[in-house]
């Protein structure tokens, strides 16, 4: 990580917490992403500016058991002082919470901030609450009210890790891990720089089912993807990577309850997107010109052709015949970025536009494929878990599990895919987002379609991110497979390919690329993009 994005965050670090050494704390960090940094930062921050080290001393039991409960409450007290603070902390914490399995800590954090713990901690933190009394619940809750003063929050703290010392196993808040560790000197520091000449590893294919018959296919794997084996790049396992239905994701009722709040919202939204694809249409009904075709033996009588018939003895065609001439047949692929950065109301435009659009290429004899793309986990999950337990041997590869969705296939109808757009609006589902192997997924898709023309245009908000694949492989890693995946499709495929980007420049990546400020602006620019393509 460069020093000046270091000193960046150090200069925010002394505003909110004064602490004068942020700047050697901050260069001393083993954070190795940007996301880790920043929590980290805001927990010395939170802890320069709350904490005082006499009185912990000073009301810190003395008996292990008890302490370790007390420094879980003590860190807890902190997180939830910085949530309850600002929103900027309160995001960085819980989307950055570490590699610790403290249980206590979190359902302490829990109770004392009203924020919900990260999803990954939530297992162990139920887990330890399952352990305690009634009472000793209620007395943890109570806590709450004391975060301000650390002085009597310290000694009901003490109090409190006393009494609950026997009763909470020490195997069961820490235990249970479903966690892993990026380690400090198993993994060397070529590789948190990124070499990216990787040695190939040949790892069983599992299935998944598929997302449209219910049939058994292959789960995406980067040995499908001939960019791949040229950069080095592959995943350490793909056994938990699957292809799935957008409609598997959730039952029926949440489908239809995230469906109606889609479609109460936004109608200044819906008229500004309508009116844009309405342009869409008239220019590809445009296309779809009429035609005389001469010299028939039915049809309308030409009158340029009596003379000719007469002086032919009757043996002239004088007919003439009105035909559509063809447009060609075209299929269009939309992959959107299921990123956490995409939820919210970005991801509520960005289905709302990728409805009218498919609806309109669908009247307009187009078809039209719908795809998501975003990972199963936060910060890598069971193929990092499964790398800790290998033992962290060097240049991993890819750390998380995928997940690709398909939300509409090209052939399925919109009426039957309209539930499934429910599903933008569920923000639990959107986690990392690794672009190359989506889009190379996307494009093999489209290879396989009949078509004459075939169209893929990637909505995203970022460039790739997975925080443990980043941590063992280097900044670079995903970057330049996307890069290569990119110009493979762009040299050398009959797909045509084009990106928009949602506040950041993917130019970087895509050739035929546009920038939007806001998601408000995703309308235009899709129009201007299959406008552009269309008429090529």
């Amino acid at each position: 990580m460069n020093s000046r994005t270091i000193e960046a965050i150090a200069a925010c670090t002394r505003t909110l917490g004064q602490a004068p050494d942020a700047d050697a704390d901050l260069f001393a960090s083993d954070a190795v992403t940007l996301g880790p940094l920043r929590a980290h930062a805001d927990r010395l921050a939170l802890r320069t500016r709350f904490h005082d080290d006499t009185v912990d001393a000073t009301c810190r039991p003395a008996e292990a058991a008890a302490a370790s409960l007390y420094d879980s409450l003590s860190r807890a007290r902190l997180d939830a002082l910085g949530a309850r603070w600002l929103q900027g902390i309160r995001e960085n914490l819980v989307q950055f919470p570490g590699v610790d399995q403290d249980g206590l800590r979190w359902l302490a954090f829990e109770r004392f901030s009203g924020v919900a713990s990260p999803a990954e901690k939530r297992e162990i933190a139920q887990l330890a609450g399952a352990t305690l009394s009634p009472p000793l619940l209620g007395a943890l809750a109570a806590l709450a009210d004391l975060l301000e003063d650390q002085r009597r929050f310290a000694a009901e703290a003490a109090a409190w890790a006393v009494a609950a010392s026997g009763q909470v196993p020490t195997d069961v808040p820490r235990g249970a891990t479903r966690g892993f560790a990026i380690p400090d000197t198993p993994v060397g520091a070529d590789i948190r720089r990124g070499r990216y000449a990787l040695p190939g590893r040949t790892r069983p294919r599992e299935a998944t089912q598929d997302s449209e018959s219910g049939s058994h296919t292959e789960a995406p794997r980067p040995d499908d993807d001939p960019v791949a084996a040229l950069l080095g790049y592959r995943a350490y396992t793909t056994a938990f990577d699957r292809i799935v239905n957008a409609t598997a994701l959730a039952s029926r009722e949440e489908l239809e309850r995230l469906r109606l709040a889609l479609d109460a919202d936004f109608s200044q939204v819906r008229s500004l997107v309508s009116r844009l694809a309405k342009r869409l249409m008239r220019v590809l009904m445009a296309k779809q010109t009429r035609e005389w075709r001469f010299d028939q033996d039915d049809g309308f009588l030409d009158p340029s052709r009596l003379p000719v018939f007469v002086a032919s003895g009757g043996a002239a065609r004088p007919f003439k015949q009105e035909f559509e001439s063809p447009f060609p047949s075209t299929v269009v692929s939309l992959l959107i970025d299921h990123s956490g950065s995409m939820a919210g109301r970005p991801m509520k435009i960005a289905a709302l536009t990728v409805e009218i659009f498919a609806r309109v290429l669908e009247r307009c004899g187009v078809k039209c494929e719908v795809l998501g793309f975003t990972t199963q986990e936060w910060d890598g999950g069971e193929p990092a878990r499964q790398w800790a337990a290998d033992g962290y041997p060097p240049e991993p590869g890819r750390l998380n599990a995928l997940e690709h969705i398909v939300i509409k296939a090209a052939d399925t109808p919109w009426r039957r895919a309209r539930l499934a757009l429910g599903l933008f609006l569920r923000d639990e589902m959107l986690k990392e987002n690794i672009d190359g192997e989506a889009l190379a997924w996307a494009h093999r898709r489209l290879l396989a379609r009949p078509e004459q023309r075939r169209i893929l245009v990637v909505i995203s908000d970022g460039t790739p991110m997975d925080e443990a694949t980043f941590a063992a492989n280097g900044f670079d890693y995903l970057d330049g497979h996307l890069l290569g995946v990119v110009r493979h499709i762009e040299r050398g495929s009959p797909v045509k390919l084009a990106a928009i980007g949602i506040g950041v420049d993917v130019s970087q990546f895509y050739s035929n690329a546009t920038r939007i400020s806001k998601i408000d602006d995703l309308g235009p620019a899709l129009t201007a993009k299959l406008l552009g393509l269309l008429s090529e």
